[in-house]
């Protein structure tokens, strides 16, 4: 059984300044962001990781540093990075909620088809790539426990690769520096816990 622990990365200055960050900005963390990812690594500390991946965006990276440690080697895949918002990527969030209200539930989750005016990525295309990670975890890592940090909304693709949710207003964003459980076998694949 592969085991993965996925973290999204801690609060970065675009998180604190109510941004749009998509995969076209890489803001740092900031000390609350920093904070965060040292919680989590604690809340880890009896895991023993025997690879670490990581999104090659700044947050993730620096996110995957401070709860790995300097000494470890950290692949850094262009599969996990942030879902690409487009033309939104670095707006204020409250702009284009305001802008395009028909793309926002009242909670503000994003809904389909808003790349059809932002000409950012397809879920259908975020999810293939995912599909492409995971397989190739479950493949060379049979058996291992894997640590991946990556992005809000690119986790929340995770979950529906994983459980097939199909709605994804159905589900929020975890948390800054939160971790989500999955466990997957060549035949299953199991959320043990989301947003912890």
């Amino acid at each position: 059984m592969t085991t993965v622990y996925i973290v999204r990365h801690g609060q970065s200055y675009a998180n604190a300044a109510g941004i749009l960050q998509g995969s076209q900005i890489d803001t740092p963390l900031t000390s609350q962001g920093c904070t965060q990812a040292m919680a989590t690594k604690r809340k880890l500390r009896d895991t023993t990781f025997t690879k670490v991946f990581a999104s090659p965006l700044l947050r993730a990276a620096q996110t995957a540093t401070i709860i790995a440690g300097t000494d470890r080697t950290i692949t850094f895949d262009p599969r996990l990075v942030e879902y690409d918002y487009g033309t939104w990527d670095g707006m204020l969030e409250a702009d284009v909620w305001n802008n395009f209200p028909q793309f926002f539930d009242s909670k503000h989750n994003l809904l389909p088809e808003s790349w059809t005016v932002s000409n950012g990525n397809t879920y259908d295309e975020v999810k293939s790539q995912l599909a492409s990670f995971f397989k190739e975890l479950i493949t060379k890592y049979p058996t291992e426990s894997i640590l991946v940090v990556s992005h809000g909304f690119t986790i929340k693709l995770m979950l529906d690769y994983v459980l097939g949710i199909n709605n994804l207003v159905n589900i929020n964003e975890p948390l800054n520096a939160a971790v989500t459980k999955i466990e997957f076998t060549n035949t299953t694949q199991t959320v043990v816990y989301f947003n912890k």
